[in-house]
């Protein structure tokens, strides 16, 4: 998911996933040198609208 509101000097991302623990994190990064380094902003437990939205697509894959 691309985040146009924040940054007008580089393109943010979000990335929704699960750690090896079984911990549900909400991630933003920008991509650096080309897209060869990835710059982490933050990284957060996901809030309860983005658990449903990311166990929705879950059972969809």
């Amino acid at each position: 998911m691309s985040d146009s509101k924040h940054s007008q000097r580089e393109a943010r991302y979000h990335a929704l996933g699960i750690t090896d623990d079984a911990r549900l994190l909400h991630v933003t990064f920008t991509l650096r040198n080309n897209g060869k380094l990835i710059h982490i902003i933050s990284a957060r437990d996901m809030r309860r609208k983005e658990k449903f939205f990311f166990e929705q697509n879950q059972k969809d894959s």
